[in-house]
């Protein structure tokens, strides 16, 4: 048996009883699991653990070859979340996270430094009071840095337009037209240069941090590959108008 910690990214109802799980685990990466038995009525408590965020141990068979499916033995909740499954803001943005993480992340290989940060800001979520609206915006902007492609520069007012092709803050709006406006790349630099304790004295307008929320996704899928849409940006964007 192998023991893992999990990070619930997405699933899928599987036949009449079954759900497929997709976690990115401390050891082997994003991995595919066949979870048995867990859609009962008596089953009630063990499914709800299988939602986006969400922190397991997993103790799984002998891993198979590489990119098949994978079955759980056993699993449970690593660290119980107070408030993530209960808050709406903050569930709705567990709903969002999760599917950018799902389309984002493929690899299969141990990536210790990216799982402890998704493991951290997925407590400081649960754990926060004050500055939820724009913890997902904070996220976004911070994970570009695990992934290869952070900002090379900061944002100042002489480089106050941000190129997403190229990954800078430069002078003037460039020509191939893929950039980020003055405001959406001064709410940018903010979030760049914020600590997690800075959020909740954060203040943006709702058009303001939509159009950076669509503008960084589209630097996610010009950089990864990302595929869009993200279905659940309109539940995110419903629930925090």
């Amino acid at each position: 048996m192998v023991k893992l910690r999990g990070i619930v990214l997405h699933s899928i109802k599987y036949g009449e009883s079954s759900v497929i799980a997709y976690i990115y685990t401390d050891l082997h990466g994003r991995q595919t699991y066949m979870v048995n038995g867990v859609r009962g009525a008596k089953q009630r408590r063990r499914s709800s653990l299988i939602q986006p965020l969400f922190l397991l141990d997993i103790e799984a068979y002998p891993e198979r070859r590489r990119g098949s499916m994978c079955r759980m033995k056993e699993f449970c909740a690593s660290v119980p979340l107070q408030s993530l499954p209960f808050d709406v803001h903050k569930n709705v943005i567990a709903l969002f996270i999760g599917e950018v993480l799902y389309k984002l992340i493929r690899e299969e290989e141990q990536n210790e430094a990216l799982f402890d940060f998704l493991h951290r800001h997925i407590l400081l979520l649960d754990e926060m009071e004050h500055g939820v609206v724009g913890f997902h915006l904070y996220f976004l902007a911070q994970l570009a840095r695990h992934l290869g492609f952070f900002p090379g520069n900061a944002y100042s007012e002489e480089y106050s337009y941000f190129d997403m092709k190229n990954g800078v803050f430069v002078p003037f709006a460039p020509q191939h037209g893929v950039f980020m406006d003055k405001p959406t790349s001064a709410l940018l630099g903010e979030f760049i240069g914020a600590t997690f304790n800075d959020l909740q004295h954060m203040r943006a307008s709702r058009e303001h941090r939509n159009m950076l929320m669509h503008k960084l996704l589209d630097y996610y899928c010009s950089h990864l590959g990302m595929a869009n849409p993200i279905r659940s940006l309109a539940v995110l964007e419903e629930v925090f108008a």
